[in-house]
């Protein structure tokens, strides 16, 4: 399976994008897997909180499989594939922590800046190539401006700097930068810890907090969808 589901203690799922071979790009079936987990968990009373992670330890994720084919209309597809997970990461009412090891690229940076909180390793790093194809990307530029302000926007988005793991810290893209050997511990107990929390109350208090970042997404992607050279009327 691409998306693979462990339970811990504390009610803590573990959600890993089993792809380590492709990067963990974002294909088809992850995306959709990942969209019908949270839907899943969010049921499901047992599920305090969730983190999601990458398999293999190199690339949390490369973002979009660009190698799927997806038919004639490809970058549509893609696009709404990657806004209903994003959609789908910001409206999960539960906790959820975004553990990063490796390099984070494009729609992958963008899954883990959706995150209540993302932990990294020391070496771990983000990096939103697009502008370099000529891809513009206000879906991640509003991502990245919400929870890290204008700035961190523009070096990752228009002067497309790689961003390592203190320097995301400073810019508030990472809440804690830690070694390896410490990471999985560390970001399951803060999982557990926010998962601990009184349901209903971080539920009502997630929603209010992510409104504004929510109607800036649809907005940015429906940008993008206007934008696309494909488009047709």
């Amino acid at each position: 399976m691409s998306l693979r589901l462990d339970r811990l203690a504390d009610g803590v799922l573990r959600l890993t994008i089993d792809r380590p071979r492709a990067a963990n790009a974002l294909d088809r079936a992850v995306q959709e897997a990942l969209v019908a987990t949270l839907a899943e968990a969010a049921r499901d009373d047992a599920v305090r909180a969730c983190l999601l992670t990458g398999a293999g330890g190199r690339v949390f994720s490369a973002g979009a499989d660009l190698r799927e084919d997806l038919g004639p209309q490809a970058s549509r597809v893609r696009r709404a594939l990657l806004g209903g997970s994003l959609l789908a990461l910001l409206d999960f009412p539960k906790p959820m922590v975004a553990l990063l090891r490796g390099k984070a690229v494009g729609g992958g940076v963008m899954l883990a800046l959706l995150a209540d909180e993302v932990v990294m390793e020391q070496a771990a790093s983000l990096h939103m190539p697009e502008i370099g194809l000529g891809m513009p990307s206000p879906v991640g530029a509003a991502i990245i401006a919400e929870r890290g302000g204008r700035v961190a926007a523009h070096a990752m988005v228009q002067a497309q700097r790689r961003v390592g793991a203190e320097e995301a810290l400073a810019f508030r893209l990472a809440d804690q930068v830690l070694p390896d050997a410490a990471l999985d511990a560390a970001a399951e107990a803060r999982a557990a810890a926010l998962g601990a929390l009184d349901a209903r109350a971080y539920r009502i208090n997630k929603a209010w907090l992510n409104t504004p970042l929510r109607a800036a997404l649809e907005r940015a992607l429906a940008e993008a969808e206007a934008r696309d050279p494909a488009h047709a009327d």
